[in-house]
């Protein structure tokens, strides 16, 4: 019978590698210093890297992944289509311009659903993760009397794609926020600011109005993913 696992996608970036594990179409692990996890000395497998080691070479083709980018979301949901590898020759595995995770397995991720809050599942579902999977980067999950099929139904239609991302959103539209208050600049040369957070109207209040070189208003929205209809909103303030 195929098995569940919820594994952390990365611990410094989740959200970062897991785009990188959905272009590279693999999860991951990273434990880099230990080379191949399948030839590691016994006397060097010890706590949570012993855990993590035992529970990923476990996993099987057939077997379901959800990569979990922490903060309650699971990005995406997929298939093991390939066993393991070490590898350094991707995104995900790359040292110097990766996420230097390269002990990996081949994965088919679903299109639906994606970024979505794990409490979109059934308790019992749920609770294996958040606090629960504090300090640990590979989770089996247990299924219980509803087993792997029944499972699979429940995670296809419990969930709403994208319930998931608003708490990285507000994060890393405080992030932009706290960036270009300080390095304006950096946005375009000669951009010099003139109010942070000021309403132009009554419903109106964009993030910041700068000034440009030819000394034309210039508004400025930050988002953490942006979307056409955020064109609509600058617009709506000029």
């Amino acid at each position: 019978m195929s098995e569940i696992y919820a594994i952390v996608t990365h611990h410094l970036d989740p959200r970062g590698a897991a785009e990188a594990w959905k272009r590279e179409r693999v999860c991951a692990i990273g434990w880099a210093e230990y080379g191949s996890l399948r030839k590691v000395p016994s006397k060097a497998q010890r706590g949570r890297f012993r855990t993590s080691r035992h529970l990923f070479l476990g996993i099987r083709k057939g077997d379901l992944i959800l990569a979990y980018a922490k903060g309650n979301m699971i990005a995406y949901v997929g298939e093991v289509v390939r066993g393991y590898r070490y590898t350094k020759k991707n995104d995900v595995g790359n040292e110097e311009n990766g996420f230097d995770y390269p002990n990996q397995l081949g994965v088919k991720w679903w299109r639906q659903p994606h970024h979505f809050d794990r409490h979109e599942l059934p308790d019992w579902l749920k609770n294996q993760l958040g606090p629960r999977a504090r300090g640990k980067t590979v989770i089996k999950l247990d299924l219980g009397k509803f087993g792997f099929l029944r499972t699979i139904q429940i995670i296809k239609t419990n969930v709403v794609s994208k319930s998931g991302l608003t708490e990285f959103e507000d994060v890393a539209k405080a992030g932009l926020r706290k960036y270009l208050g300080e390095r304006i600049d950096k946005l375009e040369e000669g951009l010099v600011m003139e109010r942070a957070e000021r309403s132009t109207s009554e419903t109106d209040r964009p993030d910041f109005i700068a000034i440009d070189s030819r000394n034309r208003t210039v508004l400025i929205e930050c988002k953490g993913t942006a979307y056409e209809k955020d064109c609509d909103q600058l617009s709506g303030y000029g």
